[in-house]
């Protein structure tokens, strides 16, 4: 079971810095505030834009929470599909974008997608980018070792916190890091051997991120709470009502539609058993059979899954096209519903769904809004 929260990267295949070194060291000669309409930008019809507007002006249209689902726009994004890359979305719908390195050498160029717009700048940053998060009044990058804050309406840099070290020696094979954001509050989960610590800091502060929870495996959940799988394999929630403590579980995988989903391996290849508990009440409710290949995420339009064409539910293919991932809807007993199918893509993203994905014609990633 992949785990999808803000700033955990989706892997589009080996990390080619050098293939696309040349695309980004150009995108730097001009930058602007994070997360803007296209219509604020420098009159041109590629990405890239610079912006010039203190303030989106788009509007995503309303979630339908049942029934299908279908693409209602698709965005080109200028980074090559065969990178790593690591995303999140902003309350308003921005999705940020940029590739994933740990200990960069080169300039690393954060692009953004405000509604329906082409693709722009968000942020220039001098090295590698490990992880992104954004709320409603800034974004945030993981990078060499700290995290940076921009404000999302001046594009200035507002902040800076040093975090601990972080263990690059299994990159290749891990997430190491990722991050949410809400109200200011900024959680990020590093990966410690066998372990994942969650770190929060407060964004109004210059008070260096203070270790929170310590667990074999955890998910960040709504409204600044995190989930994990104590060392003692109990489930513990821990909130701004404080900590609950429940029963034993296998893996936490993720918080979605007022439940969190925990995996535990069944059979062989790719089963898994998926064991939803209240978000609550920690109260199990029961066992259902999936697959490590599903992304859970909680959007708008309710719990959704993001399969492979080899995953469970029906996905359909396009004849000689390639294979295809499909959206589903998820209901509370891992049921998968209403298939929606959107090409090679990779990661999902929420609150307003998204899915990055490879585009056939340009080998270029493509944003794809779901609704």
């Amino acid at each position: 079971m992949e785990r999808t929260n803000g700033g955990r990267r989706a892997r589009l295949g080996p990390l080619l810095f050098s293939a696309a070194l040349a695309s980004l060291l150009a995108a730097c000669s001009s930058s602007g505030p994070p997360g803007k309409a296209a219509s604020d930008h420098a009159t041109t019809s590629s990405p890239g834009s610079t912006s010039t507007s203190l303030a989106p002006t788009t509007t995503l249209p309303a979630l339908p929470t049942s029934g299908p689902l279908a693409i209602s726009a698709s965005v080109a994004v200028p980074i090559p599909a065969n990178v790593q890359i690591t995303a999140a979305e902003a309350p308003d719908g921005s999705v940020f974008v940029a590739p994933e390195s740990h200990n960069s050498p080169t300039p690393t160029v954060v692009w953004v997608v405000d509604g329906n717009t082409p693709a722009a700048i968000a942020e220039h940053v001098a090295g590698g980018v490990s992880a992104l998060a954004a709320d409603s009044a800034n974004l945030y990058v993981v990078s060499d070792g700290s995290v940076l804050g921009y404000s999302r309406s001046t594009g200035n840099q507002m902040g800076q916190w040093s975090l601990p070290p972080i263990n690059t020696a299994n990159s290749s094979n891990a997430d190491l890091v990722s991050m949410e954001a809400d109200g200011g509050q900024v959680l990020v989960m590093i990966a410690q051997g066998n372990l994942e610590n969650v770190y929060r800091f407060d964004s109004t502060s210059t008070a260096a991120p203070r270790l929170i929870a310590q667990g074999t495996s955890a998910a960040f959940g709504p409204n600044g709470s995190v989930y994990y799988e104590r060392s003692d394999d109990r489930l513990v929630a821990l909130n701004t009502s404080g900590v609950a403590t429940g029963g034993g579980v296998a893996n936490v995988d993720a918080v979605a539609g007022g439940l969190v989903w925990v995996s535990a391996p069944a059979g062989q290849g790719l089963d898994t058993q998926l064991s939803p508990y209240d978000a609550t009440t920690l109260a199990p409710m029961g066992t259902f059979s999936g697959s490590v290949t599903e992304q859970i995420v909680d959007t708008g339009a309710g719990p959704l899954v993001l399969a492979g064409p080899d995953g469970p539910g029906v996905c359909p293919q396009g004849g000689a096209a390639a294979s295809s991932s499909c959206v589903f809807r998820l209901s509370p007993t891992a049921a998968l519903t209403d298939p929606t199918s959107v090409g090679s893509a990779e990661q999902l993203l929420g609150p307003y769904p998204a899915v990055l994905s490879a585009n056939s014609t340009t080998n270029d990633l493509v944003l794809e809004r779901v609704s």
